[in-house]
């Protein structure tokens, strides 16, 4: 995975999971996800090693993915969110069954 689709989907992840995590964690990937900033400068703004830094991201992402792999969140708003393109690219070729399938199939994944 290139590293901006990495750092996409760790931040999609951070988005739902944040409230998971300990506070410490919480910060330093919200320093790494939202404010863009580098191991280095978030080792200096935290008092650690940049090492520490990058184990504590690796462990951060980790975590996140395991609570994925469990919950599914965010699997389930991308699966809806196609759903909803298709739903809507039918809808403009007037397409009145593949409309139907869409959102039943949005509906099946919300429920």
């Amino acid at each position: 995975m290139a590293d901006m689709d990495r750092r996409v989907r760790l931040t999609m992840l951070f988005d739902l999971y944040a409230p998971l995590m300990t506070a410490h964690r919480r910060e330093l990937l919200r320093l790494y996800c939202e404010e863009d900033l580098s191991l280095t400068e978030i080792a200096e703004q935290m008092q650690i090693t940049r090492q520490g830094v990058s184990d504590a991201v690796s462990k951060a992402e980790r975590q996140l993915e395991e609570y994925e792999a469990a919950l599914g969140m965010l699997q389930r708003g991308l699966d809806t969110a196609r759903a909803a393109r298709e739903g809507l690219d039918a809808l403009t070729r007037q397409d009145a069954k593949t409309v139907a399938e869409a959102l039943e199939e949005i509906l099946r994944l919300q429920g």
